[in-house]
């Protein structure tokens, strides 16, 4: 059976970023910009929060109908937003949350993220997810491919790559599943490690979108 798959706004934030913040409550990044546990709570709020409406202002958010699963993407067009946007949707907020120095550091990891992705996919239009979580007690039960299901379909559409990145080298596994290729690993400043991986879209899609042979 088909899971639903619904296209979240502004008016989901609550319910989004509460999943989101399940889902990355133990992330490396988070972990090691903010290692107390109780003020790392808020701090990842603040990071999904961030990240969900930068998705709904340029790009979309992606649900499964229990909110359990949540893809947050920038298509074509939309994939390098501008720091206007990044500070519009809360990115200096999150470093305030993070205190000077955590907060100073993450500010830097922007430019190094866009420096990696612009290394695997150059100037070609894309899709980039860059939010991807599973509320761990849902996990296990293939909602990510359900929830990159819309994202996959238009990517293939239009004959699009979809990036995205991870720091637990065990989501590699699970991406590669997903259709996805390991094209990279490098190492953020201060050591942690970051794997970037690549959808080449369907030629089977496209090809029967086209009608050609």
């Amino acid at each position: 059976m088909t899971q639903p798959i619904d296209q979240l706004t502004r008016r989901d934030e609550r319910v989004a970023v509460a999943s989101l913040s399940a889902a990355f409550a133990n992330y490396d990044l988070l972990v090691a910009l903010c290692p107390n546990a109780e003020r790392r709570r808020w701090a990842t709020e603040a990071f999904a929060r961030f990240l969900f409406r930068i998705a709904v202002r340029t790009g979309v958010v992606f649900a499964t109908r229990d909110r359990a699963a949540i893809a947050c993407a920038l298509p074509p067009g939309s994939e390098w937003p501008s720091e206007w946007e990044y500070v519009r949707c809360g990115v200096l907020s999150l470093a305030v949350r993070l205190r000077w120095r955590s907060g100073l550091w993450f500010l830097r990891l922007g430019p190094w993220f866009d420096s990696t992705r612009e290394k695997h996919v150059g100037d070609r239009p894309h899709w980039y997810v860059h939010l991807l979580g599973v509320r761990p007690e849902a996990q296990g039960r293939g909602l990510s491919r359900a929830v990159m299901r819309p994202i996959f379909d238009a990517a293939d559409r239009t004959g699009t790559p979809v990036y995205l990145e991870t720091m637990p080298e065990a989501n590699v596994a699970i991406y590669k599943k997903l259709g996805f290729e390991l094209v990279g690993r490098t190492e953020l400043p201060g050591g942690l490690p970051n794997w970037e991986l690549l959808r080449e879209p369907s030629h089977a899609f496209a090809t029967q979108a086209t009608g050609a042979t």
